[in-house]
Formats: structure tokens, C-alpha cells, sequence
């Protein structure tokens, strides 16, 4: 047993382990109270500390050590790891006792290749036979893909690990000197790819990629090698890269000598925005250092642009991208709306969505130390799902914990000693005092244990804690064994239990329970068992959860047929695909019905799209055969691109060398015109009361796509934002409506009320700062014609109401407009509120002191006292003449607070029936809580409706359509979402005050 024991990690007495599909996750049962979960064994548990690089990889020996495990295959054409199990009979290929079709890498990469030239010591050769294939290698690999080994020869034991190699190719050569130059090169020469040996000069035809994300870089790679012009979108913020590194029009970049100057650690390095999902939804277990290689390799590009904050059929249509001299357009904008369960009391306080959580935690910025982001979890936690998102969000609940706590902690005891105990306290209300004081008592214990670990020089343990405090489990509905993310990737699960998180079968959400303050507080399974195969309900229990993420998939991202219904023919969620055929010189676009999977069904990239010779194509998460994960969504492009190719075959052949440097200047003045049109940059900021700011942004396609209403998504870069006693000054994002736009300018006024962190730190920018100005986005308000319309305003929302105002007189309708505010120095623009009305009632809550709002015009009145008693006294005639009556209202629009929304939609049917007598629609701007704001990827805007008459609930995004039906909102429920960061959203408040006074200082000093 010595022996043993003193051998058992050599290489050379590793053995294959036989397979058991129907066991391969060890773990144990344990009991859980009412219920029984998979658990990882204690022998085999992992300590987590945060949010660095959780899987260093295998070191050179182990990786040989695989290489060493293949029989080469290539040389006998069952490379079943590249091009599948087939069955050369039927054509087909064959399952795996999971019922998995074993079609091996969809890009179909050389990989038995590589593996022989990796085994003789040529890194490079290797590296290059990779890049034929899989130029983008970087967002391949190590818990990335699997497909690959999933197809592998051997199935009754171990297969090779394929992912391991891939990536240790690829570091091997990375941490070379001029590692990055050398895999920069082979992307665009590559001796090896005979079809595309090296990149084709500017060839005159411009492509516009919609969505950045690996299917998105993926096809800007292969069009710029085609000799494609690319100008890549995404509405997430795509944070700069040094201009040192990617060059610019005078200079050329600095080649990189040192593969670690350009390594960042994952806990601390600049959210870049670049790699869509491949940013925001994958963890920290795999290492995206490779997302900043991608992205510099793309940058370095002269006929590549990336454009952030840029939202397709918000900022830009179909019809802008033709009129702007783009020739084709690529949609790869990736997964959609999560799928929203049937569960009673759904997104109660404590209920957010998985997509909201990993969003907020890996884009936004909560995991990190330096931001001032807020995201709130308590535990016990629970995840409903059975994919990776599901298992991803598991264990980054659990990571994010401590990590949370300790951030509190160590915020609220600087801050006491700086203002003391109870100045700190005395911010919070019953609830969230009784919070808080969990968040310290546990922030106290998570640093005990990292003195203890430290004394002792090792990791903290943090997992008994966390199951101490409730753990983290995630339930799924039927047996694990049946879950995607067991028979499609169960070494994530494996991993995941190594990080102490539960996993328990056979459990099905019914109702979600609240406690005295509104907050989740259990919820109701239906507990399931297996019987002869079948699934079988044993009763009801309750497993109390303070927080539950749901992770039931998505839909695709066809936002833009939402938008332009006429647009393109659907198939069901997808866009219907279509390949080409070449019929008396002209294409023709035919349907295809067969199977929706990589090697089976065609590519058939394109939609129905067909206009003046113009065509759009689809790719990723958006495509039926390729949705599904990130190696899928890189072989659509991969796929895709010839077609995009023969689009212009004819074109491309006549081609004038002898006109290349007119053609190259042709696509400079494109990118100096997209510059122009997408970058924001700030043209004055103002100051309009002690407790509201405006900042007037250039932003000119933005201001152009402007309606009454809409919105936009303001954000600074965390690239330039200060950073203050270890803290980043960069803002989440706000929503915030254009107040007032002049498109001859192009110039948008953004007006905020400083209320929490983020919006304060509107007014330390300078003018000449770029922002992200995503937008325009929600739904342009509804204007009637020849109608009586009452808008109801409330502080900041009178701001809305300006441009809602004005276009409501232009369209013949007579407006009379109810103006709230708390204080008399809280009104600000008076021109542009009697520019959106006909008559005016200024109205002034009654504080020590107060007097009367001074009206301008002879028709307006003024009022002291809340908005509805102003609406009582003019509906009783008490301020005199009524040049429009309340009896005559046919519309309503009302902007503020929840509270005060809530207020008029029952005063309606109350106190002000006498005077609304008429019957009316009344809408509301309903100011949900947001992140994303892209019409429904993250779902944080999620807005909960109640049908008064059927008791129905049903759930609208209200980034999708702010304008909501007044009657059917439950602005209760509204209420107690946007209180569900309100802990550390005051915290944090009081924080930035704390960093304002030190930035001061420095200043000073």
C-alpha cells in the first residue's frame, strides 16, 4: 500500500478507467432535510477563494501523457473525435448510451494531426494544423468543449482529453517570446490552409456583424481573411484596448515580447465586453485572458471596427446598414429571452433569473473587490435547472458569497470609524437591518477562516460555512442522469460537486413563499420518484431558499423580427433558413426542413431577407443547427462564410488590382462615417437642481433613432474611470431617457437623479469623455390624434414628459399636465414643461417653509401639496378657472415613482373617479429594475402583470415596453424588486461619498 500510495499520481501508472454512462459523476447521497441531493465526496472537494482562474490545466507531462493515449486515427479515417461515429451504411451517426448523437468536433478540427505533431515536439506545426480549422482556438478548449471526446475511439474507457491538449498547444506557443505575435501571424498566414493560405487585401464589399460573441469574431475573422471589410456591433459596452497595443492610423502596435505583460488576473481585470455570452455567462473556470487574445488579434485588423453600445433595430436598422454602404449583414447575436416557469408567486423578492445573476456578476462587475456594482444573494440559495447555466450559477453562488460578505464588512467598518456606527445604520429600514447584520455576522466568520488558512499557509475552506448557512443546491425536475448538463458535459458536474455545491432530482417548483417582508423565503417542490422508469409525484415539501435563480434555457435573440414584423419568414423560435440556388444568373432562396444539427442538416445560413440583391445571413445561438454552445455557434461561421462568399463571387472576380488604393480609402471614409455616427463623447454636463444632473452627449445615430419615450443605456468606461482607494469609479448601467434631442446636432440630453452610487457619479465626468450610449431601446410611446391627454409627472419623470408633451400637442391633441415635485429647487427647465403642455397645474409637496411653484403663463396654476390633491382641488374647481376639464380625459400618462404610480392607478377608481369620469386608458412608465437593457437578454426588467378580471399573472420586459397598462401592473411586487439590492445599494452610496472626500483630498494634497 506504501507503494501504492507513493506511485498513485505518476504518470506512468495511470491507467484508462472503464466507463459507466450511468455513473459518471462520483458522488454520495446525503439527506437535506425533506429531500436527498448528490453531493461531491469529502476526499475529493476543492477549496474556491473568489474569482481567480479556478483550473490552472494540465502541466506539459499530463498533456503528453493524453497525447500519448491516442492511436492516431486520422491514418485510418476513423477519426470519429473530428469527423464522428459514423455509420458508413446508413449515413447516420451512431448514440452513445446516453442517446447523444456522436458527430465529434462540429468544426471538424484536425485534431489526430495535431496530436501526432504535438507528440514530436513542434508546438507551432501543431498549433498551426489547429488554426486551419478552429482559427479563433483561444475560445476553444479546456471547459469550453467536449464534443470532441464525446467521439473519441475509446468509449468503454477514458477518452483522450482533447481540450487539454488543444489548450496546452495553444499556451505552449502563447508563452513563447512573441508567443501572441506568432498565433497572431498564423490567423492570417497560415502555410498549412490550403484553401486560404494568407489574408486577401480590402476587396471593396463591406460586412456588418450584429453580435460579438464567438459565433460574431468567429465570422469576422473568416470575411477579413476573404478581404471583407467588417464592422462588428454589440449593445454591450466593449471596453478599449490600449492604443499601444492595437495601433492606430499613424502607429503600428507594439509587438508583444512577453505573452504575461498582456495576462490579467480573472479577479481583477477590466470587464471587456468582447465575446458575448463567452464573457458574461461562462465562469471563471476557464481563463479569459483568451477573450483579450481574440480581441487584439481582431483590433489589429485595418479593416476591422468594433462598435459597443450599439443595438440592432435600436440604433441601427437593416435599412441604415444598406444606406451606410454595407453590402451584407451577419445576425449572430446569440441566445434571447430566458424561459420564464410556472411557478405561483414568481419573481417575488429573492427570484431572479440566472442569465440576470451571471450578467451582473461577470459584466457588470459584483464579483470583483474594486466595483461599486450591487448584487445581493443570501442563503440559503437555490437553482432550478439542468444545464450548464444552471450548474455555472451554482457554483458561483457559492464562490460570490464570501466574496460579498467580506466586501460589506470591510465597506461598513471603514465607514463606521470614518462617520460613525449609527450614521451608517440609521440608512436602513427593519428589514434590511436584519440583513445587513447577517451579512456582518457571516463577513466576520469567512475572515476568521482566512486568518486561520493563512496562519496555516493554505486555501481557505470555505464550504462547511456555506452549508451552514444553507448551502447551495440546485434541484432539477427529473432524475440527474436525464439533465443536458449530465449528458452533455458531465465533467462540468463532476467539478461542481468538487465546490460543494447539492444537487437534487426529482423536484419540481409550485409556489414560491414570502415572509413578513415580502422576501422569498421557501418554496414549495412537488417531490417526484422513480417508479418502473416513470417519474412519480410522493407529495409536497418545502425547502426554505432566501434566494432562487431560474435556469430553464433560452430562446433565440429575434428581437428584430419583434421590432419589424414584416422582416423575415420565421420557423417556430428561429428565423427560417434558407440555402442558395443559382438559377438564370439570379439567387434563389429555398427552405430547408432537415435535421437541425451540425453535420446533419445543412448550413443554410441565410434568411429570407432578399432586397435589391442584398442578403442577410444568421449565425450561433441564433441558427437551429447550431444553437446550443460556444464550439456550435464558431462552426456556423466557419460553415457560413463560404456562402457569404459566393454571394459576391462574380463581383470578386473582376476585381482591379490597379484600383486597390481607392478602394482602401473608400473603406477609411466608412470607419471615419461609423466613428462619427456610433461614438459618444460628452458635450456639457449641468447642473439642474442640487439633486439632478444633465449630460449632453454627441451620440448622432443614437439621437437620430429617437421617439418620445425611449431610452437609453448610459454607461463611462471602466478603461478611464478613476480609481479610488482601490475602487473603480465606473457607473452600472443607466436607464435614462433622451429629455431632449436636436438631430441637426446630434446631441442628446440625458437628465438623472442622483439618488444611488451609479447616477452620482454622473457629475465627477468631464466633458470630452466617451461613454457607452446604447439605445435607442424600449418602445415609443403611443400618440394619439385630436384627443384630451393627461400627463401626470412625478421629479425625474417630468423629464420623459417633455418630449412625450411636445409630440402629443403636434398631433392635435389638447394636454393638460399635473407637474409633482418635493421641493420648490427640485423644478428645472420650466420652457421645456410648458413647451409639452396646454395647461399646467405645478404642484409642491408641503414641507416647513414651502411656497408656491411660480407659474408663467395666465392658463397655469400652482398648488401646495401632493400631486392627487392638486388633482382634487382643480377637479373641484378651487384653483380657479379650468381651461381644460379632468371629465374630458380620454388618455393618461403617468411618470415617478412606483409609489406614485401606484397611487394614481387607485385614486382613478377613488378619490378622483368624480372628475375622470370619462372613460380613459391610462398607461404608465414603468421603472423596473434593469441591466442589460436589450430588450430581454437578462430579464432583470422583468415586470409582473396581474389581469384584474381572469386574476391571470403574466410577466412584460420592461426594457421591451416601459409603457405598461396602469391597471395591470402590481407595482407591490414592482416595489419589492427594485428594493433587491437596497443593502448594499446604500452601502455602496455611502461609499462613494467616502471615496469623493478621499479623491478630494488627492487632489488637494
Amino acid at each position: 500500500q506504501q507503494d501504492n500510495d507513493v506511485v498513485e499520481k505518476w504518470l506512468s501508472f495511470k491507467f484508462p478507467n472503464k466507463r459507466d454512462f450511468d455513473n459518471l459523476v462520483e458522488h454520495e447521497v446525503v439527506e437535506r432535510g425533506q429531500f436527498t441531493a448528490w453531493m461531491g465526496e469529502q476526499e475529493h472537494r476543492r477549496r474556491r477563494d473568489g474569482f481567480k482562474l479556478t483550473d490552472p490545466r494540465y502541466n506539459e507531462r499530463q498533456t503528453l501523457s493524453e497525447v500519448n493515449h491516442c492511436i492516431y486515427c486520422h491514418e485510418r479515417d476513423t477519426d470519429s473525435c473530428s469527423k464522428g461515429m459514423r455509420n458508413k451504411k446508413t449515413n447516420t451517426f451512431k448514440l452513445d448510451p446516453l442517446g447523444v448523437t456522436t458527430t465529434g468536433c462540429p468544426l471538424e478540427e484536425k485534431i489526430s494531426e495535431m496530436h501526432l505533431v504535438k507528440r514530436n515536439g513542434d508546438n507551432i506545426g501543431a498549433l498551426a494544423i489547429i488554426i486551419i480549422d478552429n482559427p479563433m482556438c483561444p475560445g476553444t478548449g479546456h471547459r469550453i468543449c467536449n464534443e470532441c471526446m464525446k467521439g473519441c475511439i475509446y468509449q468503454k474507457t477514458d477518452p483522450v482529453n482533447i481540450p487539454q491538449i488543444e489548450t496546452n498547444v495553444l499556451t505552449d506557443v502563447l508563452f513563447m517570446p512573441y508567443g501572441f505575435e506568432i498565433y497572431s501571424l498564423l490567423t492570417r498566414w497560415n502555410p498549412l490552409n490550403v484553401k486560404r493560405p494568407y489574408m486577401l487585401p480590402y476587396n471593396g464589399k463591406n460586412a456588418l456583424v450584429v453580435g460579438l460573441g464567438p459565433a460574431g469574431y468567429t465570422m469576422s475573422h473568416y470575411l477579413l481573411n476573404e478581404g471583407f471589410g467588417v464592422a462588428a456591433i454589440d449593445a454591450l459596452k466593449l471596453e478599449p484596448l490600449p492604443v499601444e497595443l492595437t495601433g492606430d492610423e499613424t502607429h503600428a502596435p507594439l509587438p508583444i515580447v512577453d505573452f504575461k505583460d498582456l495576462y490579467e488576473d480573472l479577479d481583477k481585470r477590466i470587464l471587456a465586453g468582447f465575446g458575448g455570452v463567452a464573457e458574461y455567462g461562462i465562469t471563471v473556470r476557464w481563463d479569459k485572458n483568451f477573450l483579450k487574445v481574440i480581441y487584439l488579434t481582431l483590433q489589429r485588423r485595418a479593416a476591422f471596427r468594433a462598435y459597443g453600445g450599439v443595438r440592432f433595430g435600436g440604433t441601427l436598422t437593416i435599412d441604415d446598414a444598406w444606406d451606410m454602404g454595407f453590402d451584407h449583414i451577419c445576425v449572430a447575436s446569440g441566445a434571447g429571452q430566458p424561459t420564464i416557469i410556472d411557478l405561483k408567486n414568481n419573481l417575488i423578492r429573492g427570484i431572479r433569473k440566472a442569465s440576470d445573476f451571471l450578467m451582473g456578476l461577470q459584466l457588470t462587475g459584483a464579483a470583483k473587490a474594486s466595483s461599486l456594482a450591487n448584487l445581493q444573494v443570501r442563503l440559503p440559495a437555490g437553482v432550478i435547472g439542468g444545464g450548464l447555466t444552471a450548474i455555472d450559477t451554482a457554483t458561483e453562488l457559492m464562490a460570490y458569497y464570501p466574496v460579498q460578505v467580506e466586501k460589506i464588512l470591510e465597506r461598513y467598518e471603514t465607514l463606521s470609524n470614518v462617520y460613525g456606527e449609527q450614521v451608517v445604520r440609521n440608512r436602513y429600514d427593519q428589514e434590511e437591518t436584519i440583513i445587513l447584520d447577517e451579512f456582518l455576522t457571516h463577513g466576520k466568520v469567512i475572515r476568521a477562516e482566512r486568518q486561520r488558512a493563512e496562519a496555516e499557509g493554505e486555501l481557505p475552506d470555505f464550504q462547511p460555512l456555506i452549508d451552514e448557512w444553507g448551502g447551495v443546491t440546485l434541484f432539477y425536475r427529473k432524475g440527474m442522469r436525464d439533465a443536458p448538463a449530465y449528458r452533455q458535459n458531465h465533467e462540468e458536474i463532476h467539478e461542481a460537486l468538487q465546490e460543494g455545491i447539492a444537487l437534487s432530482e426529482g423536484m419540481s417548483p409550485k409556489s414560491a413563499l414570502a415572509d413578513e417582508y415580502g422576501h422569498l423565503n421557501g418554496v414549495e417542490f412537488e417531490k417526484l420518484a422513480l417508479e418502473d422508469g416513470k417519474w412519480v409525484k410522493e407529495g409536497v415539501i418545502t425547502v426554505p431558499l432566501r434566494n432562487l435563480y431560474i435556469a430553464a434555457g433560452t430562446s433565440p435573440n429575434t428581437i428584430y423580427q419583434s421590432e419589424y414584423p414584416d422582416t423575415f419568414v420565421m420557423d417556430k423560435w428561429f428565423f427560417q433558413r434558407y440555402e442558395p440556388e443559382l438559377q438564370d444568373g439570379t439567387v434563389k432562396l429555398v427552405a430547408m426542413h432537415d435535421e437541425a444539427a451540425p453535420k446533419l442538416g445543412k448550413p443554410a445560413p441565410l434568411t429570407s431577407y432578399q432586397k435589391d440583391g442584398k442578403f442577410i445571413s444568421f449565425y450561433g445561438d441564433n441558427h437551429p443547427v447550431y444553437a446550443g454552445n460556444v464550439v456550435k455557434a464558431m462552426a456556423s461561421a466557419k460553415d457560413g462564410y463560404p456562402y457569404v462568399v459566393d454571394l459576391f463571387a462574380k463581383e470578386l472576380q473582376q476585381l482591379n488590382p490597379a484600383e486597390q488604393p481607392q478602394r482602401d480609402a473608400a473603406l477609411q471614409n466608412l470607419f471615419a462615417t461609423l466613428d462619427d455616427s456610433f461614438n459618444a463623447t460628452i458635450v456639457a454636463i449641468n447642473r439642474l437642481t442640487p439633486t439632478i444632473i444633465e449630460v449632453v452627449v454627441k451620440a448622432p445615430l443614437a439621437a437620430q433613432k429617437f421617439h418620445p419615450g425611449q431610452f437609453y443605456r448610459l454607461q463611462n468606461y471602466e478603461a478611464y474611470a478613476p480609481v479610488v482607494e482601490g475602487t473603480s469609479l465606473a457607473a452600472e448601467g443607466l436607464a435614462l431617457t433622451g429629455a431632449e434631442v436636436d438631430t441637426e446636432k446630434g446631441t442628446i440630453s440625458l437628465i438623472t437623479l442622483e439618488m444611488g452610487s451609479s447616477s452620482r457619479l454622473c457629475a465627477t465626468w468631464k466633458v470630452g469623455d466617451p461613454l457607452i450610449v446604447m439605445g435607442v431601446t424600449g418602445t415609443p410611446t403611443d400618440i394619439p390624434t385630436g384627443q384630451t391627454v393627461l400627463l401626470i409627472g412625478g421629479g425625474l419623470g417630468n423629464a420623459v414628459l417633455f418630449s412625450i408633451g411636445k409630440a402629443l400637442r403636434a398631433a392635435g391633441n389638447r394636454v393638460i399636465y399635473f407637474a409633482g415635485y418635493k421641493y420648490n429647487q427640485d423644478v428645472f427647465k420650466v420652457e421645456d414643461v410648458e413647451a409639452a403642455a396646454d395647461v399646467i397645474i405645478w404642484a409642491v409637496d408641503n414641507t416647513p417653509g414651502v411656497t408656491p411653484i411660480q407659474s408663467n403663463r395666465p392658463q397655469d396654476k400652482s398648488f401646495v401639496g401632493n400631486i392627487l390633491e392638486a388633482m382634487i382641488a382643480y377637479g373641484k374647481g378651487e384653483l380657479g378657472e379650468q381651461t381644460i376639464s379632468l371629465a374630458d380625459v380620454d388618455h393618461l400618462v403617468v411618470i415617478g415613482s412606483d409609489r406614485m404610480m401606484a397611487a394614481v392607478k387607485d385614486a382613478r377608481f377613488n378619490v378622483l373617479k368624480p372628475y375622470l369620469t370619462k372613460a380613459h386608458h391610462a398607461i404608465g412608465s414603468i421603472n423596473s429594475p434593469m441591466q442589460c437593457m436589450m430588450k430581454g437578454i437578462c430579464a432583470q426588467c422583468l415586470c409582473k402583470h396581474v389581469d384584474a378580471e381572469t386574476g391571470k399573472e403574466f410577466f412584460v420586459y420592461s426594457c421591451y415596453n416601459q409603457d405598461q397598462d396602469l391597471d395591470k401592473v402590481d407595482f407591490p411586487n414592482l416595489n419589492a424588486r427594485l428594493r433587491q439590492n437596497s443593502v448594499q445599494e446604500k452601502l455602496s452610496n455611502l461609499w462613494l461619498d467616502y471615496l469623493l472626500e478621499k479623491q478630494k483630498e488627492t487632489v488637494v494634497n
